[in-house]
Protein backbone atom coordinates (compact mmCIF):
# COMPACT_ATOMS: atom_id res chain seq x y z
CA UNK A 1 0.00 0.00 0.00
CA UNK A 2 1.09 3.26 -1.18
CA UNK A 3 1.25 6.01 1.66
CA UNK A 4 2.91 9.53 1.64
CA UNK A 5 3.13 12.68 3.42
CA UNK A 6 4.01 16.44 1.82
CA UNK A 7 4.82 19.89 3.14
CA UNK A 8 5.83 22.87 1.82
CA UNK A 9 4.54 26.37 0.88
CA UNK A 10 3.94 28.59 -2.52
CA UNK A 11 6.39 31.13 -1.51
CA UNK A 12 8.73 29.71 0.60
CA UNK A 13 11.78 27.85 -0.44
CA UNK A 14 9.26 24.82 -1.74
CA UNK A 15 7.56 21.37 -1.68
CA UNK A 16 8.16 18.13 -1.22
CA UNK A 17 7.49 14.66 0.62
CA UNK A 18 7.95 11.20 1.35
CA UNK A 19 6.60 8.04 -0.65
CA UNK A 20 6.57 4.90 0.78
CA UNK A 21 5.54 1.38 -0.30
CA UNK A 22 6.26 1.59 -3.74
CA UNK A 23 8.13 -2.05 -5.12
CA UNK A 24 11.72 -1.85 -4.05
CA UNK A 25 13.47 -2.17 -6.41
CA UNK A 26 11.84 -0.50 -9.03
CA UNK A 27 13.54 1.81 -11.33
CA UNK A 28 12.58 5.23 -13.00
CA UNK A 29 13.51 8.08 -14.56
CA UNK A 30 13.71 11.17 -13.28
CA UNK A 31 13.39 13.53 -16.67
CA UNK A 32 9.85 11.76 -17.07
CA UNK A 33 8.31 12.68 -14.13
CA UNK A 34 10.03 16.16 -14.86
CA UNK A 35 7.92 15.93 -18.13
CA UNK A 36 4.80 15.63 -16.17
CA UNK A 37 5.88 18.47 -13.77
CA UNK A 38 6.34 20.33 -17.30
CA UNK A 39 2.68 19.28 -18.38
CA UNK A 40 1.03 20.92 -15.55
CA UNK A 41 2.70 24.63 -16.33
CA UNK A 42 1.89 24.34 -19.14
CA UNK A 43 -0.86 25.38 -21.25
CA UNK A 44 -3.08 28.74 -22.81
CA UNK A 45 -4.34 30.93 -20.11
CA UNK A 46 -1.57 30.01 -17.41
CA UNK A 47 0.06 33.48 -15.57
CA UNK A 48 3.30 34.54 -15.81
CA UNK A 49 4.35 33.12 -12.66
CA UNK A 50 4.17 29.37 -14.56
CA UNK A 51 7.49 30.70 -16.95
CA UNK A 52 10.35 28.99 -15.04
CA UNK A 53 10.84 25.28 -15.11
CA UNK A 54 9.61 22.48 -11.98
CA UNK A 55 12.51 20.05 -11.30
CA UNK A 56 12.16 17.74 -8.75
CA UNK A 57 15.26 16.31 -6.66
CA UNK A 58 15.07 12.97 -5.10
CA UNK A 59 17.39 11.96 -2.47
CA UNK A 60 20.09 10.08 -2.53
CA UNK A 61 19.70 10.38 -6.71
CA UNK A 62 22.89 10.91 -8.77
CA UNK A 63 21.73 10.02 -11.61
CA UNK A 64 18.60 10.40 -13.96
CA UNK A 65 17.50 7.14 -12.60
CA UNK A 66 16.62 6.71 -9.38
CA UNK A 67 15.84 2.96 -7.75
CA UNK A 68 13.13 2.78 -5.28
CA UNK A 69 15.03 1.48 -2.00
CA UNK A 70 12.43 1.72 1.21
CA UNK A 71 10.97 5.38 1.06
CA UNK A 72 11.43 7.66 -1.58
CA UNK A 73 11.74 11.71 -0.45
CA UNK A 74 11.48 14.60 -3.22
CA UNK A 75 11.86 18.02 -3.37
CA UNK A 76 10.68 20.59 -5.81
CA UNK A 77 11.91 24.03 -4.81
CA UNK A 78 10.30 27.54 -5.97
CA UNK A 79 11.80 29.85 -8.00
CA UNK A 80 9.78 32.91 -6.93
CA UNK A 81 10.24 33.56 -2.74
CA UNK A 82 8.38 36.48 -3.08
CA UNK A 83 6.41 37.57 0.12
CA UNK A 84 2.71 38.76 -0.47
CA UNK A 85 1.71 41.63 1.07
CA UNK A 86 -1.64 40.76 4.01
CA UNK A 87 -5.14 41.37 2.00
CA UNK A 88 -8.69 41.89 3.79
CA UNK A 89 -10.73 41.94 0.45
CA UNK A 90 -12.19 38.59 0.61
CA UNK A 91 -12.40 36.37 -2.29
CA UNK A 92 -15.66 33.88 -1.33
CA UNK A 93 -14.59 31.57 -3.94
CA UNK A 94 -11.07 30.95 -2.40
CA UNK A 95 -10.45 29.20 0.92
CA UNK A 96 -10.31 33.26 2.51
CA UNK A 97 -13.48 32.93 4.87
CA UNK A 98 -13.80 29.27 5.25
CA UNK A 99 -10.33 28.38 6.31
CA UNK A 100 -10.20 31.17 8.86
CA UNK A 101 -13.24 29.55 10.11
CA UNK A 102 -11.32 26.70 10.31
CA UNK A 103 -8.40 28.06 11.43
CA UNK A 104 -9.09 31.04 13.46
CA UNK A 105 -5.63 32.19 14.40
CA UNK A 106 -4.60 32.39 10.57
CA UNK A 107 -4.37 35.60 8.61
CA UNK A 108 -6.08 35.58 5.15
CA UNK A 109 -2.98 35.75 3.70
CA UNK A 110 -1.90 32.16 5.53
CA UNK A 111 -4.85 30.89 4.08
CA UNK A 112 -4.11 31.62 0.81
CA UNK A 113 -0.74 29.79 0.71
CA UNK A 114 -2.19 26.89 2.93
CA UNK A 115 -4.92 26.43 -0.34
CA UNK A 116 -2.78 27.57 -3.01
CA UNK A 117 -3.20 24.94 -6.22
CA UNK A 118 0.91 24.81 -6.18
CA UNK A 119 0.92 21.93 -3.77
CA UNK A 120 -0.40 19.91 -7.08
CA UNK A 121 3.41 19.48 -8.02
CA UNK A 122 3.65 16.80 -5.02
CA UNK A 123 0.46 14.99 -6.22
CA UNK A 124 1.93 15.32 -9.66
CA UNK A 125 5.37 13.76 -9.08
CA UNK A 126 3.78 10.98 -6.73
CA UNK A 127 1.41 10.09 -9.65
CA UNK A 128 4.07 10.79 -12.46
CA UNK A 129 6.06 7.38 -10.62
CA UNK A 130 3.25 5.54 -10.57
CA UNK A 131 2.25 5.92 -14.18
CA UNK A 132 5.60 4.56 -14.92
CA UNK A 133 5.17 1.99 -12.45
CA UNK A 134 1.63 1.05 -14.65
CA UNK A 135 3.27 1.75 -17.92
CA UNK A 136 5.77 -1.02 -17.20
CA UNK A 137 2.42 -3.28 -16.81
CA UNK A 138 0.66 -2.14 -20.67
CA UNK A 139 -1.37 0.81 -18.29
CA UNK A 140 -1.52 4.37 -18.81
CA UNK A 141 -3.75 7.18 -18.03
CA UNK A 142 -4.92 10.27 -20.35
CA UNK A 143 -6.77 13.14 -20.15
CA UNK A 144 -8.46 15.78 -22.61
CA UNK A 145 -10.53 19.08 -22.61
CA UNK A 146 -13.93 18.66 -23.85
CA UNK A 147 -15.59 21.78 -22.78
CA UNK A 148 -13.82 25.84 -21.75
CA UNK A 149 -16.05 28.74 -21.44
CA UNK A 150 -18.85 26.96 -23.26
CA UNK A 151 -16.72 26.07 -26.41
CA UNK A 152 -17.33 21.97 -26.82
CA UNK A 153 -14.91 20.04 -28.86
CA UNK A 154 -16.60 18.45 -32.11
CA UNK A 155 -13.80 15.94 -32.30
CA UNK A 156 -13.59 12.36 -30.36
CA UNK A 157 -10.48 11.56 -28.52
CA UNK A 158 -8.60 8.37 -29.59
CA UNK A 159 -5.55 7.76 -27.19
CA UNK A 160 -1.97 7.29 -28.79
CA UNK A 161 -3.47 9.40 -32.10
CA UNK A 162 -5.06 12.93 -30.67
CA UNK A 163 -1.73 13.47 -28.87
CA UNK A 164 0.18 13.80 -32.07
CA UNK A 165 -1.95 16.65 -33.41
CA UNK A 166 0.30 19.72 -33.86
CA UNK A 167 -2.73 21.56 -32.09
CA UNK A 168 -3.07 18.90 -28.82
CA UNK A 169 -0.67 20.42 -25.91
CA UNK A 170 -2.06 24.09 -26.61
CA UNK A 171 -5.14 23.25 -24.71
CA UNK A 172 -4.93 19.52 -24.60
CA UNK A 173 -8.33 19.91 -26.48
CA UNK A 174 -8.52 16.78 -29.21
CA UNK A 175 -10.62 19.34 -31.64
CA UNK A 176 -8.75 22.10 -33.40
CA UNK A 177 -11.42 24.23 -34.54
CA UNK A 178 -12.68 24.76 -30.94
CA UNK A 179 -8.76 25.18 -29.67
CA UNK A 180 -8.89 28.31 -31.59
CA UNK A 181 -11.81 29.64 -30.15
CA UNK A 182 -10.74 28.66 -26.83
CA UNK A 183 -7.63 30.39 -27.11
CA UNK A 184 -10.28 33.44 -28.27
CA UNK A 185 -12.45 33.03 -25.34
CA UNK A 186 -9.39 33.24 -22.62
CA UNK A 187 -7.86 36.27 -24.52
CA UNK A 188 -11.20 38.06 -23.92
CA UNK A 189 -11.78 36.95 -20.34
CA UNK A 190 -7.92 37.77 -19.74
CA UNK A 191 -8.10 41.14 -20.68
CA UNK A 192 -11.39 41.81 -18.40
CA UNK A 193 -9.36 40.26 -15.41
CA UNK A 194 -11.79 37.18 -15.64
CA UNK A 195 -11.33 33.32 -15.79
CA UNK A 196 -12.90 30.21 -17.48
CA UNK A 197 -14.08 26.95 -16.16
CA UNK A 198 -14.61 23.96 -18.49
CA UNK A 199 -14.59 19.87 -18.21
CA UNK A 200 -11.72 17.51 -18.80
CA UNK A 201 -12.00 14.02 -19.38
CA UNK A 202 -9.61 11.48 -17.46
CA UNK A 203 -8.62 8.05 -18.10
CA UNK A 204 -6.90 4.83 -18.05
CA UNK A 205 -7.12 1.99 -20.48
CA UNK A 206 -5.20 -1.15 -20.25
CA UNK A 207 -6.34 -1.57 -16.43
CA UNK A 208 -7.71 -5.58 -16.01
CA UNK A 209 -10.92 -6.30 -15.04
CA UNK A 210 -11.42 -6.98 -11.41
CA UNK A 211 -9.46 -4.08 -9.86
CA UNK A 212 -11.15 -2.54 -6.68
CA UNK A 213 -13.48 -3.67 -3.98
CA UNK A 214 -17.18 -3.86 -3.33
CA UNK A 215 -17.40 -3.22 0.32
CA UNK A 216 -17.10 -1.28 2.26
CA UNK A 217 -18.50 1.53 -0.24
CA UNK A 218 -16.40 4.18 0.96
CA UNK A 219 -13.21 1.62 -0.87
CA UNK A 220 -15.02 1.26 -4.00
CA UNK A 221 -12.87 2.10 -6.31
CA UNK A 222 -14.82 4.88 -8.54
CA UNK A 223 -15.53 6.15 -4.41
CA UNK A 224 -11.89 6.17 -4.17
CA UNK A 225 -11.73 7.72 -7.71
CA UNK A 226 -13.81 10.67 -6.82
CA UNK A 227 -12.61 11.61 -3.40
CA UNK A 228 -9.02 12.21 -4.53
CA UNK A 229 -10.28 13.89 -7.90
CA UNK A 230 -12.57 15.94 -5.78
CA UNK A 231 -9.77 17.10 -3.55
CA UNK A 232 -7.87 18.83 -6.57
CA UNK A 233 -8.18 22.57 -6.70
CA UNK A 234 -11.33 23.60 -8.59
CA UNK A 235 -12.33 20.54 -9.41
CA UNK A 236 -16.41 20.56 -8.31
CA UNK A 237 -18.14 17.65 -9.90
CA UNK A 238 -17.32 14.25 -11.28
CA UNK A 239 -19.13 12.07 -13.56
CA UNK A 240 -18.37 8.13 -14.62
CA UNK A 241 -19.47 7.20 -17.99
CA UNK A 242 -22.35 8.35 -19.68
CA UNK A 243 -22.80 10.48 -16.19
CA UNK A 244 -26.46 12.15 -16.59
CA UNK A 245 -27.44 10.63 -19.41
CA UNK A 246 -28.30 7.73 -16.95
CA UNK A 247 -30.88 10.23 -15.63
CA UNK A 248 -32.86 10.58 -18.97
CA UNK A 249 -32.34 7.21 -19.91
CA UNK A 250 -34.09 3.44 -19.02
CA UNK A 251 -32.57 0.29 -17.61
CA UNK A 252 -32.61 -1.37 -21.16
CA UNK A 253 -30.51 1.30 -23.07
CA UNK A 254 -28.28 2.33 -20.46
CA UNK A 255 -26.69 -0.71 -19.24
CA UNK A 256 -23.13 -2.22 -21.56
CA UNK A 257 -23.35 -5.05 -23.66
CA UNK A 258 -21.60 -8.52 -22.36
CA UNK A 259 -20.07 -10.68 -25.04
CA UNK A 260 -17.21 -13.52 -25.39
CA UNK A 261 -14.18 -13.09 -26.48
CA UNK A 262 -11.39 -16.22 -26.54
CA UNK A 263 -13.70 -18.54 -24.15
CA UNK A 264 -14.12 -15.32 -21.31
CA UNK A 265 -16.99 -12.87 -20.59
CA UNK A 266 -16.04 -9.42 -21.16
CA UNK A 267 -17.91 -6.04 -21.67
CA UNK A 268 -18.66 -4.85 -25.46
CA UNK A 269 -19.16 -1.34 -24.48
CA UNK A 270 -18.22 1.26 -21.62
CA UNK A 271 -21.05 3.32 -20.87
CA UNK A 272 -20.45 2.82 -17.19
CA UNK A 273 -17.09 4.32 -17.27
CA UNK A 274 -15.09 1.09 -16.65
CA UNK A 275 -16.40 0.53 -12.95
CA UNK A 276 -19.38 -1.68 -11.75
CA UNK A 277 -20.22 -2.17 -8.07
CA UNK A 278 -16.53 -0.60 -7.31
CA UNK A 279 -14.72 -3.08 -10.02
CA UNK A 280 -12.93 -2.71 -12.88
CA UNK A 281 -14.74 -3.95 -16.16
CA UNK A 282 -11.79 -4.19 -18.27
CA UNK A 283 -12.96 -1.69 -20.31
CA UNK A 284 -10.73 1.99 -19.81
CA UNK A 285 -12.00 3.81 -16.59
CA UNK A 286 -13.25 7.48 -17.74
CA UNK A 287 -14.79 9.71 -16.00
CA UNK A 288 -15.43 13.65 -16.96
CA UNK A 289 -14.20 16.28 -13.73
CA UNK A 290 -16.26 19.93 -14.06
CA UNK A 291 -13.60 22.39 -13.29
CA UNK A 292 -14.82 25.93 -12.10
CA UNK A 293 -13.03 29.08 -13.08
CA UNK A 294 -10.12 30.33 -11.15
CA UNK A 295 -11.93 32.34 -8.21
CA UNK A 296 -9.31 35.42 -8.26
CA UNK A 297 -10.83 37.74 -10.92
CA UNK A 298 -11.42 41.54 -11.22
CA UNK A 299 -14.85 43.53 -10.47
CA UNK A 300 -16.50 41.39 -7.74
CA UNK A 301 -17.85 42.98 -4.63
CA UNK A 302 -17.25 41.39 -1.94
CA UNK A 303 -16.71 42.05 2.09
CA UNK A 304 -13.42 43.72 3.72
CA UNK A 305 -12.69 41.29 7.00
CA UNK A 306 -11.70 44.06 9.62
CA UNK A 307 -14.24 46.76 8.22
CA UNK A 308 -17.03 44.72 7.09
CA UNK A 309 -17.71 47.42 4.44
CA UNK A 310 -18.63 46.61 0.97
CA UNK A 311 -14.84 46.70 -0.93
CA UNK A 312 -14.10 45.06 -4.47
CA UNK A 313 -12.47 41.20 -4.15
CA UNK A 314 -8.61 41.51 -3.73
CA UNK A 315 -6.92 40.74 -7.22
CA UNK A 316 -3.53 39.39 -8.33
CA UNK A 317 -1.79 37.73 -10.40
CA UNK A 318 -3.66 34.85 -11.25
CA UNK A 319 -4.05 32.03 -14.08
CA UNK A 320 -7.12 32.69 -16.30
CA UNK A 321 -7.67 29.22 -17.24
CA UNK A 322 -6.41 26.17 -15.46
CA UNK A 323 -8.89 22.94 -17.27
CA UNK A 324 -6.21 21.50 -19.10
CA UNK A 325 -3.50 21.84 -16.47
CA UNK A 326 -6.20 19.84 -13.64
CA UNK A 327 -6.23 17.28 -16.18
CA UNK A 328 -2.66 17.07 -15.69
CA UNK A 329 -2.76 17.00 -12.20
CA UNK A 330 -6.03 13.79 -12.18
CA UNK A 331 -4.49 11.73 -14.78
CA UNK A 332 -1.34 11.83 -12.39
CA UNK A 333 -3.47 10.83 -9.40
CA UNK A 334 -5.51 8.59 -11.28
CA UNK A 335 -1.83 6.70 -11.83
CA UNK A 336 -1.67 6.72 -8.41
CA UNK A 337 -5.25 5.40 -7.16
CA UNK A 338 -4.95 2.70 -9.64
CA UNK A 339 -1.19 1.83 -8.65
CA UNK A 340 -2.03 1.58 -5.40
CA UNK A 341 -5.06 -0.41 -5.56
CA UNK A 342 -2.86 -3.23 -7.47
CA UNK A 343 -0.90 -3.16 -5.17
CA UNK A 344 -3.06 -4.01 -2.52
CA UNK A 345 -4.17 -6.83 -4.42
CA UNK A 346 -0.74 -8.53 -5.39
CA UNK A 347 -1.57 -7.19 -9.42
CA UNK A 348 1.85 -5.30 -9.73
Amino acid sequence: MITFSFFGSSHGEGYGGTVRGLPDGFSFSVSEVNKQLALRKQGYGRSSRQNFDDVVRFEGADSDIVTVRGELRFFVANKSKETRPEFTALRSGHGDVVGQARFDDMSVRQIAELTSARSSVCYVVLGAVCKLLLSAQGIYTYHYVEKIGGIASRNRYVFGRSEKEPHFFVLHCPCRYATGLMCQAIDKAREKGNSLGGIVAVGATGVPMGIGEIAPYCERLDAVIAANMLGIPSVKGIQFGIGDKYASSDGVSSHDELTVEEGKIVYATNKCGGIVSGITTGQDILFHLTVKPVPTVKGVQTVDAVTHQTVEQHYERADTCVVPNVGVVAENILAYVIANQMLKQNKL
